[in-house]
């Protein structure tokens, strides 16, 4: 076995400290009342024991957590009270659905009840359903919705397939119903998840992550679709079906 550099045995405790900050102001969050949760690459890494064990497969920067509509006040209280400092003229502007704060060595990024980055995800149902993160189906989600994939989110993408079985309901696995209710009357969002996990195909991934996305692509192709999605198909890609967020912290 080789052994790991120092430059990956700095990163690799950084995520350590990263995720552990993330989990304590979750657990401070909800103590205050605050349903809030983890998402983006410290979710993925938390919501996989084996990876979590090797503090993750690449370095994180940032800390990103997402509340209920309506929260960002009173997350920002709590987030103020555990030593971070807020973006004030950002967040002024934009707190009713995005939040950013600072600490001394990375940043923290808030969502405010949608997911909204090339593609905007109602998540209001989906915060009961897991803790501190985010359910593994809608962490898995807010990946596939990224039109110009870079190697980091195909990582995350393949990282979570390949710990999570495909199975359909709520749970522990990657749930086709709700990527199948997600997708069925949304033509934009089917559009850049299919081909997000066919980009993940076309990549050197383990022999399990190429079963389940095939599995995934099946599912998706299969599945019955609305009036809506099917007059927004024929429209195709001559119109642009997702915007391109200024920045995405994940």
């Amino acid at each position: 076995m080789t052994a790991a550099s120092p430059e990956t045995d700095v990163w690799k405790a950084r995520n350590a400290r990263l995720l552990g900050d993330a989990v304590a102001l979750v657990e401070a969050a909800r103590r205050a009342g605050v349903e809030a949760r983890i998402l983006g690459g410290l979710g993925i890494l938390h919501h996989d024991e084996g990876l979590r064990e090797r503090h993750g497969s690449r370095a994180i920067a940032d800390i990103d957590l997402m509340v209920p509509a309506g929260r960002h006040r009173a997350i920002a209280d709590v987030l103020v009270a555990g030593g971070y400092a807020a973006e004030e003229r950002f967040n002024a502007l934009n707190g009713h659905r995005r939040m950013v704060f600072k600490a001394a060595e990375w940043d923290l990024d808030v969502l405010v009840g949608e997911f909204e980055m090339c593609h905007r995800i109602d998540m209001s149902s989906r915060f009961e359903l897991d803790y501190p993160t985010l359910p593994v189906t809608d962490l898995l989600v807010t990946k596939l919705q990224i039109v110009k994939l870079n190697a980091k989110d195909a990582g995350d993408i393949a990282d979570l397939i390949a710990g999570h079985e495909v199975r359909s309901g709520d749970g522990d696995w990657i749930d086709t119903d709700r990527l199948d209710h997600l997708t069925r009357g949304d033509w934009g969002l089917w559009r850049t998840a299919t081909g997000t996990l066919r980009s993940v195909l076309a990549l050197d991934v383990d022999a399990i992550v190429v079963e389940r996305v095939r599995e995934l692509l099946d599912v998706l192709e299969a599945s019955p679709k609305s009036t809506k999605w099917r007059l927004r198909a024929r429209v195709g890609d001559r119109v642009p079906w997702y915007v391109l967020p200024d920045e995405v912290h994940q």
